[in-house]
């Protein structure tokens, strides 16, 4: 961790027109804007990639500068408290910051050096377990909100976690994300983006001694289909899956045919799934930020010809894989 610069870390809080300058200090003597230490953290490596996100924290922060004014906040999966202790600092009356994990001690640390442990409570508990929440009665909550969402919400537990909190929020309270979009997208190449610059290095490698590489081909050819993480993706087609609101006791379609065409002459290696979650009207966050992109690769590529449809069917096991994508015929 120490080797990496703090010029690495997004800024968390900024100032602005319309931002509040909220100075919340982590550790002794920082201040968020400038950046953060983060070796207490149990999983460092983990928070940095969520932390580097600034349309993550952008999408957040909008939501509390909307909501946390004098509101009763609950907080699910609160990792490092930061987004607490912010939401305590925009005005919110009371929050409970529930975290599953042991980074709820970080989270206490960041409350206790804000001065808001009258205001700000942290639960080391899974929500879906919880019966009783100190300061906070079924009913009463104001604004609900989680930052679960990474790469496939369906494998991390965001669907039932929203839905335990919508069980303690007030008549009128506000779940966030409270609408799930999915949709899919033709990409070029569905294999794991590792593979393209293994099979680089093993051509430039054996280029240089003049290697027959056949009988590496298995080696760099993965088995399909696969699913892995693309830091990013050029959607060739795209449409749209289904919608899924939170909280409201919906559960995810375990399969959905979702009709995509070519707008041109393509050959597609697999789809990418992507996210959008609804926090407030007109704010919604949009998965591929931190943790990449979730692509499927298929079994064999697909020569589609201009104008030409293909059948996708997205199925959805939270108890297996998550969501999955392959062509229906």
């Amino acid at each position: 961790m120490r080797s990496h610069p703090r010029s690495s870390f997004a800024p968390v809080a900024r100032g602005g027109a319309g931002r509040a300058r909220s100075a919340i200090r982590v550790g002794a003597g920082r201040v968020a804007r400038t950046g953060m230490e983060l070796e207490d953290f149990a999983d460092p490596w983990e928070q940095v990639r969520l932390l580097q996100d600034r349309a993550r924290n952008d999408a957040l922060l909008a939501l509390l500068e909307r909501r946390a004014a004098g509101a009763r906040v609950l907080e699910v999966g609160t990792a490092h408290g930061l987004f607490a202790c912010l939401a305590a600092k925009l005005g919110a009356e009371r929050v409970v910051a529930v975290e599953a994990s042991p980074l709820a001690a970080t989270a206490r640390a960041l409350v206790e050096a804000n001065g808001l442990a009258g205001r700000v409570e942290v639960v080391e508990a899974d929500l879906l377990e919880v019966d009783a929440l100190p300061g906070l009665a079924r009913g009463e909550v104001d604004l609900a909100f989680g930052e679960l969402l990474n790469a496939d919400p369906f494998v991390e537990g965001v669907v039932e976690a929203m839905e335990a909190a919508a069980g303690w929020l007030a008549p009128g309270g506000h779940l966030a994300p409270g609408r799930l979009r999915v949709s899919v997208a033709l990409v070029a190449d569905g294999s794991p983006a590792e593979v393209a610059g293994a099979r680089a290095e093993v051509a430039r490698l054996g280029a240089r001694g003049g290697l027959v590489l056949d009988p590496l081909e298995a080696l760099l050819t993965p088995r399909a289909p696969y699913r892995s993480l693309a830091p990013e993706v050029t959607p060739l087609a795209m449409a749209p899956a289904f919608t899924l609101r939170l909280g409201a006791g919906e559960a995810p379609p375990e399969e959905t045919r979702v009709r995509v065409e070519a707008p041109r002459a393509l050959e597609a290696g697999g789809a990418a799934v992507l996210f959008e979650a609804e926090l407030d009207a007109g704010l919604a966050w949009r998965s591929g930020g931190h943790f990449g992109v979730l692509v499927c690769g298929f079994a064999a590529p697909l020569r589609l010809a201009a104008g030409e449809a293909v059948e996708l069917r997205v199925r959805v096991d939270p108890a297996d894989d998550g969501i999955a994508v392959e062509p229906a015929r």
